[in-house]
């Protein structure tokens, strides 16, 4: 936690430093006199004075800011600063320049950090986990392992990206690789699901339907509920203990390789150690990102025999059996090349899920560096058309706030990545930039995309806004922002501890 912490405010100095360096620059280029260039808010831990610049760390390593000489509303002249070089005096599209820096200079490390990235280490391979049975995929010839390289001439970059240029197409287009060979095939999207996956005391076989939940018959608009009676076609029934579902939609029937089986970090106090793989929870095989998804589910609910099923729709496609011992939670595991076991009680395996950081189930594929340049830069683009829809869409959410993650959450990830190595640490810093950059464009008051209205204003009027109008508004900006800043820091209070 303290190795988090430390990490946090290392990355959090670069990210604001590069991020105020833009005002900074810019000022200087114009001629305006910059008083202090600050990382952090309130009292004064350390500065040191340039020739005409403090620089200062503060208390609170939350942000930082480049005070320059005549922004403070009312303020028209400083002693031993000539009045040519108050911000003011300045034209207004000097002002605009020097507030827009920061946040294209934050946009613009982004890129250059995602080219690096691309550059170094290429791209996390878009692999396929598993393949519904008789899905529009299955039919296709898609199996386990294929890597996909495009869908509908998009280069995927991400496996995420597979479902993003699926989702809401009529057909596609796939290009992949089997075995070093390059395959093409096309499919039209099919209405699958929904899908359920149900950890079920009592014996269920492939190819039957569901036909009761209780005494209600089944359909895919059924309220299921934990603890009902299930009823199959072939007359066998089991009580169902627990379910997780994916609702019905136009889809291939792909899930794509997320998370391996090998332990990157874990609470020690559980036995487990970085290096342990996890071969099986209760029986269930735990290799492919799915597969150990469902062997976690069965270590959390399972008691006893019985069946871990898959139904597409009413139709049972899978079917695995568990046995968890009356003591708790099994787990064979592989350390140095060994294979072990051990029973950990439900507390335990509590302990043991929640502290669980996994590395990827994939390796890295490298496209050269000239085309991993021109991939950077398609990716960032992604990312950042991402956070501008995912900005817009925050106004149709009920608590938009939720959405967010603070500083006590950033904390938490930064600890996740480390353990993932340098190539994730750079990516996250990238997005923590780009999504700072972004957020600064808002035009709200406190904001750079404030000041950037006002000297748009005037530009367009050749009227400068009353600048006790600009200080109200930004006082009440900074006020209703450290209120978002407690309130989204309580919810990550919340949510990770």
């Amino acid at each position: 936690m303290i190795l988090s912490i430390i990490y946090f405010i290392i990355i959090l100095i670069g990210i604001v430093i590069v991020h105020e360096f833009g005002h900074f620059i810019f000022a200087k280029l114009f001629k305006v006199y910059v008083l202090e260039f600050a990382f952090g808010f309130g009292p004064k831990l350390f500065s040191f004075k340039g020739k005409e610049t403090e620089y200062r760390f503060n208390a609170i390593p939350l942000g930082g800011y480049v005070r320059m000489a005549g922004e403070d509303p009312g303020v028209e002249s400083i002693d031993g600063v000539p009045k040519e070089r108050m911000l003011y005096s300045n034209a207004a599209w000097k002002r605009l320049i020097i507030v827009a820096a920061g946040p294209a200079f934050s946009i613009i490390a982004a890129y250059v950090l995602m080219i690096f990235v691309s550059v170094i280490w290429g791209f996390p391979q878009a692999l396929v986990d598993w393949v519904v049975p008789n899905s529009p995929a299955a039919v296709a010839g898609l199996q386990p392992g294929d890597r996909i390289i495009s869908v509908n001439g998009n280069v995927i970059l991400n496996p995420n990206e597979t479902v993003t240029f699926i989702s809401g197409q009529k057909e596609v287009h796939i290009v992949y690789i089997r075995n070093g060979q390059r395959y093409k095939t096309s499919m039209a999207l099919q209405e699958l699901g929904p899908q359920y996956f149900m950890v079920i005391n009592g014996n269920v076989s492939t190819n039957t339907t569901l036909k009761k939940v209780g005494t209600i018959p089944f359909n895919p608009q059924s309220q299921i509920i934990n603890g009902s009676l299930l009823t199959f076609s072939n007359g066998a029934t089991a009580i169902l203990v627990n379910y997780q579902s994916i609702p019905k939609s136009k889809l291939i029937g792909i899930y794509m390789q997320s998370m391996s089986n090998k332990i990157a970090s874990v609470n020690q106090s559980t036995g487990f150690k970085a290096g342990d793989k996890i071969l099986s929870i209760d029986g269930i095989n735990a290799s492919g990102s799915l597969g150990l998804q469902n062997a976690i589910e069965i270590g959390e609910y399972a008691t006893g025999t019985g069946n871990f099923a898959i139904l597409n729709g009413d139709k049972v496609i899978n079917v695995y059996k568990y046995e968890a011992p009356s003591n708790g939670v099994e787990i064979v595991y592989e350390r140095d090349g060994k294979t072990s076991s051990v029973i950990l009680t439900h507390d335990e395996f509590n302990t043991f899920i929640s502290s669980l950081e996994l590395f990827p189930s994939y390796s890295n594929w490298y496209p050269g560096p000239i085309d991993a340049i021109g991939y950077g830069v398609v990716y960032t683009n992604r990312i950042f058309t991402s956070m501008i829809t995912f900005l817009g869409g925050l106004f149709t959410i009920k608590n938009p706030l939720s959405q967010f993650t603070g500083p006590v959450g950033l904390v938490k990830i930064v600890g996740q990545a480390s353990a993932q190595g340098l190539q994730t640490i750079l990516t996250l810093i990238a997005l923590i930039t780009l999504n700072l950059g972004i957020i600064n464009l808002i035009p709200f008051p406190a904001l750079d995309g404030s000041h950037i209205v006002f000297a748009l204003i005037e530009i367009i009027t050749r009227k400068r806004v009353n600048p006790q109008i600009i200080g109200y508004l930004s006082m009440i900006g900074f006020i209703i922002l450290m209120g978002f800043f407690f309130y989204i820091t309580y919810l990550d209070l919340v949510r990770f501890y």
